[in-house]
């Protein structure tokens, strides 16, 4: 059964002021390293669906199991 999630503490004195500062202060990504994770996004989401490709071929040949998630 999963924890309690705990509360959030509250922030006091110079770490409120360095926190408070920090939001203000908000730096945009620069374009490449948002083309980067958006080019590593793609890459991810061509991985996965090659793996559920894989996936249902193999429940199709198996009449719908799949012999690989066998052990869970």
């Amino acid at each position: 059964m999963a924890r309690p999630i705990r509360e959030t503490p509250i922030l006091f004195g110079e770490d409120a002021r360095r926190f408070l500062e920090a939001m203000q202060n908000v730096q945009p990504e620069p374009p490449e390293v948002r083309a980067r994770v958006l080019q590593d996004y793609e890459l991810m989401k061509k991985a996965y669906e090659r793996g559920m490709a894989k996936m249902r071929a193999r429940e199709e040949a198996n009449g719908g199991d799949d012999p690989c998630f066998k052990t869970v």
